[in-house]
């Protein structure tokens, strides 16, 4: 005799309902500054905390953007932007993962490192008026610019030298004065890690592991930006 004679409609609609429940279960967390977007929950973090996971699914999986700290300009040299780290589809169990923000390096100083998970996302180098630019997530300005770290370390991402007085940035070289530009994330919608540039119209300082600018008109120098991290996954 057939399954389905000896099964009732309404038994069958409750089994479907039970299977369909328990593949549709999403991550838990805390920690960091959350907000919603589509289908997904994102937790900021712009200052060091803790990303607290209460319950993992089968299956489910977190993808995240780790940025450092700018690095500091000098006269006449834009600091290196905070390297970048971007993974996705990242396996993680429940428990507490400590989140370390690198801080941007003022003046005449590098940026700091932001760590997250065993990724490293390295501190922009410093701007150097007298010199080569610093070496760092992205290398400051200076003579000739400074090497670009990321890229060849043990966490990979993205960074890029500094120039002759423009600072390197997460998503290209400087050129000149000008900056390197900022890495876009399109899984993130953002921009992060830009250059700092030696020009009149330098402002303050920027976001998102920004390299320090350098104004000409003032013969302002600025800090580099702090980092961040973002974690996203699935919440509906």
């Amino acid at each position: 005799m057939p399954v389905l004679s000896t099964v009732g409609a309404a038994s069958l609609r409750a089994f479907g309902a039970f299977r369909q429940g328990t593949a549709a279960g999403f991550i838990s967390a805390t920690g960091g500054t959350i907000t919603t977007s589509g289908n997904y929950k994102y937790h900021t973090f712009t200052s060091s905390g803790t990303f607290s996971v209460a319950s993992v699914p089968s299956g489910r999986t977190i993808d995240f953007i780790l940025v450092a700290g700018g690095g500091g300009s000098d006269s006449e040299a834009g600091g290196g932007a905070g390297g970048v780290v971007e993974k996705l589809a990242q396996t993680i169990a429940a428990g507490s993962y400590s989140v370390t923000i690198g801080t941007g390096g003022a003046v005449q100083a590098s940026g700091n490192n932001s760590l997250f998970k065993g990724d490293t996302a390295l501190g922009g180098g410093r701007g150097n008026a007298s010199g080569v630019g610093f070496s760092g997530g992205s290398g400051g300005g200076g003579t000739s610019g400074g090497t670009a770290l990321q890229p060849t370390s043990a966490s990979g991402g993205y960074g890029y030298a500094g120039g002759v007085k423009g600072g390197g940035g997460a998503g290209g070289a400087a050129s000149g004065d000008t900056a390197g530009d900022a890495y876009t994330s399109s899984t993130f919608n953002d921009s992060y890690g830009e250059g700092g540039n030696v020009d009149e119209t330098a402002a303050g300082v920027g976001t998102n592991g920004k390299g320090g600018d350098y104004n000409r008109n003032t013969g302002t120098g600025y800090a580099g930006a702090n980092g961040v991290l973002v974690v996203r996954y699935l919440y509906q």
